[in-house]
């Protein structure tokens, strides 16, 4: 696992013009040991551990106790743990393209996650269930017949699915529809979160598109109801790009240009300015008003991330008094890099 570089999935995905990536993850826990904020002893899940590592011998398997902060952090800004996993986790297990992540002692005992772009939702959850499957042949999982597999917080029993669309949408932002559509998703049990999930904000005009409920619906109900409700938006947000092209075309020129003229000019960016730029540079080169080769959305707005800034500018050896500071130089420095500029 090449820890200081963006995960092999992203770095051969392809650019869409509205879509960027997808997620599964199920949540389990083991029949007769308490949920994790209620264990005690890390011992408890030993038996576990061990099972996992025979059963899961060609993945890496990451322990969290032996990782420094900015590792973990690292690891959180490439979706292959959260946030939450950085303080009680024990070990992940990684597969070699990164796009496969077992958490042990999460919010629950096993969370399973399959990621990537350009797959077809439904590909995703059927290699969840596949790893899922799997587990289930040497762990005894939590499982009521009438409320389906129990979790540590009640929104998630049932399938114990959470499946999720990153999506970049920049002209329902701008024209203020993203409140409306919400408030719509919600009545359908789905939601629209920031780029990291519960409780974060979006940046670069970038979403999370997730279901809310978890019991009283099938798997496959669930993931088809996701994808009919993403390419919906997707419609909208193409709709909604045809009248800013067609009704303020050089509002959008004009924004473009000052946000690429910052990327490739700029000496120092916060990480809100940074998605920004690149956000509005992604609406242009979608909208045929600037052609740049090679910009890799889903990319840069990864290697923006402080933990990955700081990672170079450890590889560096550059010596700073501020680390904020520093940070938004490196950023700075690194989009002239990608841009072009100088």
């Amino acid at each position: 696992m090449a820890q200081n570089n963006v995960s092999p999935w992203i770095e051969e995905s392809a650019e869409l013009p509205v879509e960027m990536s997808a997620r599964v993850r199920l949540a389990r826990n083991v029949r007769h040991i308490p949920f994790p904020h209620m264990v005690r002893d890390d011992d408890a899940l030993d038996a576990v551990l061990k099972k996992l590592s025979t059963a899961f011998d060609d993945y890496q398997k990451v322990s969290m106790n032996m990782l420094k902060f900015e590792d973990k952090a690292l690891l959180v800004e490439k979706h292959l743990i959260s946030p939450l996993f950085t303080r009680q986790g024990l070990h992940s297990f990684i597969n070699e393209n990164e796009s496969v992540s077992i958490m042990i002692n999460e919010e629950d005992h096993i969370r399973i996650q399959t990621m990537g772009a350009g797959v077809p939702i439904h590909e995703l959850y059927k290699e969840a269930e596949e790893i899922d499957e799997s587990l289930e042949d040497v762990v005894d999982y939590a499982f009521d017949e009438h409320f389906g597999y129990l979790t540590a917080c009640p929104t998630n029993v049932g399938t114990g699915m959470r499946a999720s669309v990153m999506l970049h949408l920049p002209a329902l932002t701008l024209g203020r529809k993203i409140e409306r559509l919400s408030g719509n998703l919600n009545r359908f049990g789905f939601t629209l979160r920031g780029i990291y999930g519960e409780g974060s904000v979006p940046l670069g005009h970038i979403y999370q598109l997730s279901n809310q409920l978890t019991l009283g619906q099938a798997e496959e109900e669930i993931i088809q109801n996701l994808d009919e409700l993403k390419s919906q938006i997707i419609e909208e947000e193409l709709e909604m790009r045809s009248r800013l092209e067609s009704e303020h075309l050089l509002e959008v020129k004009d924004s473009v240009s000052r946000s690429y003229g910052l990327l490739k000019h700029a000496y120092k960016m916060s990480l809100k300015e940074a998605a920004k730029c690149l956000s509005d540079v992604k609406l242009g080169i979608d909208l045929g008003v600037l052609e740049h080769d090679g910009f890799k959305f889903q990319k840069w707005i990864q290697l923006i991330q402080p933990a990955f800034l700081k990672m170079r500018l450890n590889e560096q050896h550059k010596h700073y008094t501020s680390l904020e500071q520093a940070v938004d130089e490196e950023r700075a420095t690194l989009l002239r890099e990608l841009s072009g500029g100088k």
